[in-house]
């Protein structure tokens, strides 16, 4: 599969990388020539230098035989320009843009498509909605929710105290007393799909997946409690903060408040959310949480468009008393890492919610969903069984996956969440979550997609 992708930005890149550590054919284009020297000297790809909406520069990167073309240019114009340019002169089948602007859109997306494009995704709108979906279970720390399945991904740290610490995954449901797949280890030598008889060591992360009803059982073992907040502080009046209020209802905003310092965002704020209480406020003012009782709320999320600022507030909101914290973070991903060092419960990057997006459309017609787990070592695929896939009316135990991969879990055609069984046969209309790394991401997507072999 050969791939052109227009921006060599945080995006870009990152998609790039994504790619072409699957061994797909890539190719960059921009026009800052540093950016373009730098993804050729990082990247294992050619780098092309010039104009996306320049038919030469478009033909030079060789769109007349590309399978697939991503626009994740920070200008919504040259996006679409360059993705109609390239479906009519070059006929290229498959064409993903990203674009900010709703006037483009509209707030619920394009009914067909625009210009020749065939997908279109907005950073900020998967951004909040990875927000949202955190919020709704509960949960704060890197939660991964699915688009056909009620099942959750989440990940827990194993202490030297933990229950989880020196055991073997096999031992570990019997332990718990809970259904639940670890679908992926993270450890200081790398990630790894397990067996049942790998052994879980204390430092490790854990990626879980397990039934909603099962995730109380397994938080109460470890000494955690889940709790869904009620009560929300967000802090910024940002394109994402207006996007995460549109998904809760007009009721569940009369206990969120909105902190901004600049009066027209404030004024914005209260008459598109008549509900909202909106604080006129510099965050930075330690005194403020105080003043305006703000300190006995459940969870503050900051989103203002200052990464550093919404990992200090984050933090800082946390030691003053208020129970979680989550910060948005846009332009530097190296923040993650910091989070929990610093007593942040879940960090969301607006990059890795649009990557994914992306890697979404270009895996397959029937790819749900997919995410990546520890900063690009595995993925986690939504798989819908389709009858022409040569797994549909197979047993588990009759599924070789090589050691490459590993079934998390299943929602079948009556939408009963199952963790697999050796002796449960796919049908057609499952829904399979499979772990995999990323050197076997292409084995894996013969395996399942339409058509695969098994």
């Amino acid at each position: 599969m050969k791939i052109v992708i227009l921006g060599a930005g945080r995006r870009g890149f990152r998609l790039a990388k994504h790619l072409i550590d699957e061994q797909r054919d890539v190719v960059i284009i921009d026009s800052d020539l540093e950016r373009t020297n730098a993804a050729a000297a990082r990247l294992d790809c050619m780098a092309v230098t010039g104009s996306g909406t320049d038919l030469e520069v478009l033909r030079e990167a060789g769109c007349e035989s590309a399978d697939a073309f991503v626009a994740v240019t920070d200008s919504d114009e040259i996006n679409l320009v360059s993705c109609g340019l390239v479906s009519s002169e070059f006929h290229v089948e498959n064409t993903v843009a990203a674009i900010r602007n709703l006037s483009y859109t509209g707030t619920k997306g394009l009914s067909g498509s625009l210009l020749g494009i065939n997908y279109i995704v907005n950073p900020e709108a998967e951004a909040a909605q990875s927000i949202y979906n955190i919020v709704e279970r509960g949960i704060y720390s890197d939660v991964i929710t699915f688009q056909n399945t009620d099942l959750i991904l989440y990940n827990i740290f194993v202490t030297e105290n933990s229950k989880f610490a020196n055991r073997n995954v096999m031992s570990l449901r019997n332990a718990m007393k809970a259904d639940f797949v670890i679908a992926a280890i993270n450890r200081a030598d790398g990630a790894i799909v397990p067996s049942g008889h790998t052994m879980i060591h204390p430092g490790d992360t854990l990626s879980l997946v397990a039934d909603d009803s099962d995730v109380a059982k397994i938080f109460q073992n470890i000494g955690q409690r889940r709790k869904k907040p009620k009560k929300i502080v967000l802090v910024g009046g940002s394109k994402i903060a207006h996007f995460l209020l549109g998904f809760f209802s007009s009721g569940a905003r009369e206990d969120i408040v909105l902190v901004d310092q600049k009066p027209d965002v404030c004024t914005q704020f209260a008459t598109m959310y008549p509900e909202l209480l909106v604080i006129k406020a510099d965050i930075t003012d330690e005194s403020i949480l105080e003043e305006e009782h703000l300190l006995n709320y459940d969870l503050l999320i900051s989103l203002t468009d200052n990464d550093e600022l919404n990992i200090i507030t984050a933090s800082y909101a946390k030691r003053a008393g208020i129970a979680r914290s989550m910060a948005l973070v846009k332009h530097n991903n190296n923040y993650i890492r910091l989070a929990s060092f610093l007593d942040i419960d879940s960090v969301i990057s607006t990059t890795e919610a649009t990557v994914d997006s992306l890697l979404r459309y270009l895996r397959g017609k029937n790819v749900s969903s997919i995410h990546s787990l520890f900063n690009g070592r595995l993925e986690v695929y939504e798989f819908k069984i389709m009858e022409t896939s040569k797994v549909c009316g197979k047993k588990l135990s009759e599924i070789d996956m090589r050691n490459r991969a590993i079934i998390a879990g299943i929602t079948d055609t009556d939408g009963k969440n199952l963790i697999p069984s050796g002796s449960y046969k796919l049908a057609a209309g499952d829904i399979v979550l499979v772990t995999v790394n990323r050197e076997s991401v292409d084995f894996v997507q013969k395996m399942f997609n339409e058509g695969g072999a098994a």
